[in-house]
């Protein structure tokens, strides 16, 4: 099955699914397809059995993605927790590249995470998005200890293989610096 009728199929049924990116990643990652284009898919990221944020992923990195008879089962167990009528599979994301996601995320989440997962190399950015050019985007991060950066971090479109929004991890961040 070509990959976007198989996309189209886990996006209709709304199927919990299974990616792995075994060039990146030896962890699978478990989500609900919520859009997907030619470059990028969005998920509702699940990690142990929670709901945590948005995450996009280049097509191009992943290996396979399934539904598995383990996600047909954790889909029930999901369901029977109450967290399915959470998930919003109504709303179309323009998720055509990098710079349309952004675009459409930023406004409605202070925090960003962006990745380059290269394993020789990996970059990794938590902060706020301050321009958005034609080949990459500019980031206000911060350290695990919640300073700022002195100096705006910038990652290529090219070079980002994900983003996570609306994460636990990113909302702790928002709400410190909210009571700051």
């Amino acid at each position: 099955m070509k990959l976007h009728k198989k996309l189209r199929a886990f996006k209709e049924s709304r199927s919990l699914v299974t990616i792995k990116r075994q060039n990146i990643d030896r962890n699978k990652i478990q989500g609900f397809l919520l859009d997907f284009s030619d470059e990028l898919i969005l998920i509702q990221y699940v990690y142990d059995f929670n709901l945590d944020g948005f995450m996009a992923l280049r097509i191009s990195d992943i290996t396979s993605i399934e539904s598995t008879k383990t996600d047909i089962f954790q889909t029930q167990l999901l369901d029977d927790e109450g967290l399915l009528s959470n998930i919003d599979f109504e709303t179309s994301y323009n998720i055509k590249n990098w710079a349309t996601l952004i675009n459409n995320l930023s406004p409605e989440f202070r925090f960003l995470i962006l990745e380059d997962e290269n394993p020789e190399y990996p970059l990794f950015f938590l902060g706020e998005i301050s321009k958005i050019a034609k080949d990459g985007v500019s980031i206000r991060g911060f350290s695990g200890a919640a300073n700022w950066d002195d100096e705006l971090s910038e990652i290529s479109f090219k070079d980002i293989s994900s983003l996570q929004a609306g994460n636990n991890y990113a909302q702790v961040y928002e709400r410190y610096f909210s009571k700051q």
